[in-house]
């Protein structure tokens, strides 16, 4: 029987192929089963060179998204155990998730699960959603002598202007749970920012810095980000 093989959590960066790390591609060939989270992750490994080869080997997993995780945390105890079985058969296996698996990453509750089983992991880091969104705009995101607050909501339009008053540029990942707030601020005060939703799906991808296109989006979708800067006017 094989020796056991780390279960490798590889990240894909944010959703466009030529963005994968050379390890985490190296990770996906080595593998004798890929769980792919979600049809995005799938869609990417296929892009890749040697994706249909690839792409045989991958089940695709549809995690439950909602604030609730409580359906999600069900399903990945079912995977861990899954998983862990096919380590102790000596298999190598890689589960993918698209952005970078420890930044806001559901993943990372699998993750949780299998070091307190005792399952040797591995963890592939990527490119996330919110440094590529800026970096579609041809900008840097902080330079030196400033400082950078990424956060998964916010829990009051006072808060949000707290950070930006002090020359703190904000990130909100996940804005649907927090929309009403962020709409607000960016309603009635001149701060500069980029909103993003669907990054690198090119059927729902919307990139943009103008106000009225950003303060008119309903719904704003589960898969959104907005970088809010003090200062520094972003290119539009």
């Amino acid at each position: 029987m094989k020796a056991p093989q780390p279960i490798a959590i590889v990240s894909l960066g944010a959703a466009t192929p030529e963005d994968i790390s050379i390890r985490a591609y190296g990770k996906l060939q080595k593998a004798d089963e890929i769980y792919c989270l979600g049809e995005v992750a799938h869609r990417i490994i296929a892009a890749l060179p040697e994706g249909s080869s690839l792409a045989q080997r991958c089940q695709i997993l549809e995690i439950p998204m909602s604030s609730d995780r409580t359906e999600a945390i069900s399903y990945y105890e079912q995977l861990a155990s899954r998983l862990m079985g096919q380590q102790g058969r000596g298999l190598a296996c890689s589960v993918v998730t698209i952005g970078d698996a420890g930044t806001y990453a559901t993943v990372q509750y699998l993750a949780d699960l299998l070091r307190r089983a005792g399952a040797k992991i591995e963890i592939v880091p990527g490119i996330p959603y919110y440094i590529a969104a800026a970096a579609a705009f041809g900008e840097g995101l902080v330079r030196q002598d400033e400082s950078l607050l990424v956060r998964s909501k916010v829990a009051s339009s006072s808060q949000l202007r707290e950070a930006l008053s002090m020359g703190i540029t904000v990130v909100v990942m996940k804005l649907s749970r927090c929309a009403d707030i962020v709409r607000e601020v960016i309603a009635e005060d001149n701060y500069d920012f980029i909103y993003a939703e669907h990054l690198g799906n090119p059927d729902l991808e919307l990139l943009t810095s103008d106000r009225d296109t950003f303060l008119s989006r309903q719904p704003i979708p589960y898969f959104s980000l907005i970088i809010i800067r003090p200062s520094r006017s972003i290119s539009k």
